[in-house]
């Protein structure tokens, strides 16, 4: 997971973090959009789904594509989908 979280921008410390689930949308597409909002104002996400590739089972028909988010900054994410507008 600290793997991702670097991956992601986000800052990797010994100190545990808690890693919420900000939103999940059901096509990839709006799931880029709201990821590239977030990142663009400095938050970091993980979208763990992402490494589905064509010919595996699409992550729309298990659940959803979801955007997680450190705790700290889920609020600050959810502002920022909500003033650009984005359904999650």
């Amino acid at each position: 997971m600290q793997a991702g979280l670097a991956r992601a921008g986000l800052a990797v410390s010994s100190a545990p973090m808690a890693v919420v689930t900000l939103a999940k949308f059901t096509s990839f597409p709006e799931a880029m959009v709201a990821r590239s909002l977030l990142e663009a104002e400095g938050i970091g996400v993980v979208m763990p789904e992402q490494g589905l590739v064509a010919g595996q089972l699409d992550a729309g028909v298990m659940g959803g594509w979801r955007l997680l988010v450190i705790e700290e900054e889920l609020e600050a994410a959810r502002q920022i989908l909500i003033d650009a507008q984005v359904p999650f």
